[in-house]
Parts: structure tokens; sequence; C-alpha cells
């Protein structure tokens, strides 16, 4: 049963969310939506297929049923054959975030019953003017410092503010205390995990008058109090028929940007999966056994041995896949005329791919 799987989305109403993923053209539900979960395998919140002889079904029990044909050779094992290694939104940050730090993988297996760490990115699909996220913290503070303003509930001037727009994209590694701010509608890709600590939240209560509650201790555990680069521009290979624009290269995800200008398109999966954020317009998604139409603010799941398929439309599209080899495509990208210094420079992730190669140069 390899088709393209059109996902349902689980939707989450948080205290920031708001209307603008329906104004943005996404069907959802009555009242305030703030997360839309795309694809996810996270306990209770599961995605399931919307469309052909699967319909109905959790993606997580099509996994367990069809497992590397599905997924793929590289995440076949025992250990993740009923998982997901990436979980995808599109967010509504009608209002700010709480502002929070996630664990990388080493603290979260040790201290959070073996879970995965959350490294994520951002593509900013919508943005108010002079928006900005938070991202690290401001130049003034030192390790001290930070440390003693955060336990001292001192949080003001103490983040770096951002500026961002739309079609911005963000890297945001684990350890990195961060935040959207409001008047942002964003695609988030992230590893497959819900642990999130919070530094603090603005005060702000709950519809019971309760406030949310916040993870100090841990959230000192982890932060990482270096600034790293925040935006990335990507990098464009126009290839026959189709503009593509890599945004994102690291061992959890890659993400590049598909433009369809109406020519059908011919993809082939061949071993890994990918999935399609679709952020504007519409596309029909055709392979050997189905058909599906999809259009903005919509994911489709493609199976990683589902063979040929081509996208037919006019459409924007975030596509997320994770290559058996992701140094195979950093070298397809040199080949394509690019430097080392520009893909380091220009695609989020990459750098934490090439730490030995550029210690030998």
């Amino acid at each position: 049963m390899l088709y393209p799987y059109k996902m349902m989305p689980v939707y989450k109403d948080y205290i920031w969310g708001g209307h603008n993923l329906r104004k943005l053209g996404k069907s959802t539900p009555d009242g305030q939506v703030a997360e839309s979960w795309e694809l996810s395998g996270i306990s209770g919140s599961e995605s399931k297929i919307a469309n052909g002889p699967l319909k109905g079904q959790a993606l997580t029990e099509v996994i367990r049923r069809y497992g590397r044909l599905v997924l793929g050779n590289k995440f076949a094992s025992e250990k993740i054959n009923t998982g997901l290694p990436v979980l995808l939104k599109f967010i509504d940050a009608n209002d700010r975030l709480s502002i929070q730090v996630h664990p990388d993988d080493e603290y979260a297996v040790e201290c959070e019953h073996g879970k995965m760490g959350k490294t994520e990115m951002w593509y900013i699909i919508d943005a108010k003017p002079e928006a900005s996220v938070i991202h690290g913290f401001s130049e003034d503070y030192d390790k001290s410092r930070i440390q003693d303003c955060i336990l001292k509930y001192k949080h003001g001037g103490l983040y770096r503010e951002v500026k961002v727009k739309k079609g911005d994209v963000v890297f945001v590694p684990a350890g990195t205390v961060h935040a959207l701010n409001d008047g942002l509608v964003v695609a988030e890709i992230q590893q497959h995990s819900d642990l999130t600590y919070r530094l603090f939240d603005y005060d702000r209560t709950d519809a019971a008058g309760k406030k949310r509650p916040l993870h100090i201790s841990k959230a000192l555990d982890v932060l990482d109090y270096k600034n790293r680069k925040a935006l990335y521009k990507g990098l464009t290979v126009c290839y026959d028929k189709i503009e593509t624009k890599y945004l994102s290269l690291s061992e959890y995800f890659c993400v590049r940007l598909l433009e369809g200008n109406g020519t059908p398109v011919e993809l082939f999966s061949d071993g890994y999966f990918s999935a399609f954020m679709f952020i504007t317009g519409e596309v029909e998604i055709i392979s050997e056994h189905e058909k599906v139409r999809a259009s903005a603010l919509e994911t489709v799941f493609i199976p990683a041995y589902m063979g040929n398929y081509k996208l037919d439309g006019e459409f924007s599209a975030l596509q997320i896949f994770i290559p058996d080899s992701v140094m195979d495509v950093f070298t397809s990208l040199m080949e394509e005329g690019f430097s080392n210094e520009e893909i380091l420079d220009s695609i989020a992730g990459a750098e934490s791919l090439c730490v030995p190669l550029k210690a030998a140069v």
C-alpha cells in the first residue's frame, strides 16, 4: 500500500494561537488554533491518512505493518520502526510564545526516559512588519550573568531579538534559547520530540487562571550560552522543469523549497521517505496507484519505496527528507559549483556536518 498519503492534521489550541492559518486558506476547526500537527507519531497526537485504501489509519500503524517500505532502510531498525524521525507543524504565533529551550539527544536519552532531543527549523510563511524571533542571548551577558538573571526572574534585555520576514529560514539547534514573537505564521520542521523547557512565559494565565509551568532547572542544564547564526538564505539549483532551493542539511532532517510552474515534474522515491508541506498554490501528486490533490498548508507523505511520481501544478512546497547519506547531498551541491564556504554559510545545519572537514583544511 505505497501511494502518496495526504495527512489529517491534529490541531492544538494554546493561549498564544489565533485564526491566521484559516486566513491563509487552511481549513481549520472553529475557534482559536495555535498549531496544526501535520506529521506526528507522538502518543495521543498520531497523524492519520486522509485518502486511498489506508484512509483513516494512523501512519504509525502503517509503519509497523510495512516498515522499511514506508520509512526506508535508515529507519527500519526495531527500535524506531513504529515511529517517525521528524515532527512537522504549521504554527500561528498570534501572540508571543514562551521563551524556551530544548535538550539534545544525549540529555534526552539520559534524563527523559530515552526520548529524542529537539533541533528545529522555522520557515517564515507570513510575518507582520518588523516581526522578530528570540534566538540566543544579548551580547552584553556572559554565562554567569545569564544564570543569575534567570534565577532571579530578571528577563528584561536578556535575549537577542532577530528581525524576520516572509521567506526567511531560522535554524534552532538543541540548547539554543528561542521563541517566536507575535505576528508570525511558520512551518516548523523538528526532530520527533515534544520536550520543551520553559524559562519565561510572561506571567500569563490560561482560561482557568493558572500559569503554565516553568522548567528552570532542566533549562539551565541544557542551555548553550554561545550565540549561533540564526538566519540562512539557502542555495538555489535550477533542475529541469523546477527550481529548488536547499534550506537545511543536517543529520536530523534536510529541507528544500520546490517551486512548481505548472509543468509536471517527475520525481523518484528511492529508499527514503519525503514529506511535502505545501505553502502556496495547488498540486496533483500522481503515483502508479493513486492520485491526490493538495493545496496551501496541507501535507503529503511519500513512502520510501513508492517509486516514480509526478507533481503537477503551480505551487511552492517544503520537501523534508533524510537521505541515507546527507554528505552525498552536500557533495552534489559542490558538484553544482557551490564552494564549501557558500554551503556552510547559506544552508541551515550544514556546519554541523563539516566540522572534521573544516578542521582538516
